[in-house]
């Protein structure tokens, strides 16, 4: 901070699914669809049990953002001025051994990617509501279809490479990552220009 205060909101990357992050395609990639400052609990109910950090910085008050928190700011002055800075962290060489939180979240983004180009941004949220589809109708369900059957025995390969290899804790996996931006309440919101 350099001048005025400003009220801050973090919420740690283990939250994010409780976000309801906008789909990697929008233009409101990473940036959380819920309003925090005035929301709404039926369209995002998870939103509710999210558990944030909140301060207001002063100046001369220093913050640092991990890569992967998200984070809602408000100026309480007219005239604040505040200066930032993003720092270009290299890349881990290896596959870890262990992947905590920290890197699941990272894998669900990436994998998220890896979807949207395949799928096409035009048939991207469709798409993903097939294969959430495909995933609850489990073995002997809805039969694969073409590219969607693909994209899921690819996402099932990647995740055992990250040592989600228990196809039960795959479906786990991307049934979290897909239920809060391809299904539910807000979906009808955003229709509405309400988000």
């Amino acid at each position: 901070r350099v001048r005025g205060k400003k009220q801050l909101l973090l919420f740690p990357f283990v939250e994010y699914e409780k976000l309801y992050p906008f789909p990697v395609t929008h233009p409101c990639d990473r940036q959380s669809m819920v309003d925090v400052a005035r929301p709404d609990l039926e369209a995002f109910p998870a939103f509710a049990t999210a558990s944030g950090q909140y301060t207001t910085l002063q100046p001369a008050d220093l913050v640092f953002l991990p890569y992967g928190w998200f984070h809602w700011l408000r100026n309480d002055d007219a005239l604040s001025i505040s200066l930032s800075f993003w720092s270009l962290s290299t890349k881990k060489e290896r596959v870890p051994d262990v992947f905590s939180a920290h890197d699941l979240t990272l894998v669900r983004r990436n994998l998220e990617k890896h979807m949207a180009a395949r799928f096409g941004a035009a048939l991207f949220p469709q798409r993903m509501r097939r294969l959430l589809r495909l995933i609850d109708a489990g073995p002997g369900g809805e039969t694969s279809d073409g590219v969607v059957g693909e994209v899921l025995a690819e996402a099932r390969t990647l995740l055992g490479a990250v040592q989600v290899a228990d196809p039960e804790k795959q479906d786990e996996f991307l049934r979290s990552m897909l239920r809060v931006r391809f299904e539910g309440e807000w979906q009808g919101a955003a229709a509405r220009g309400a988000l």
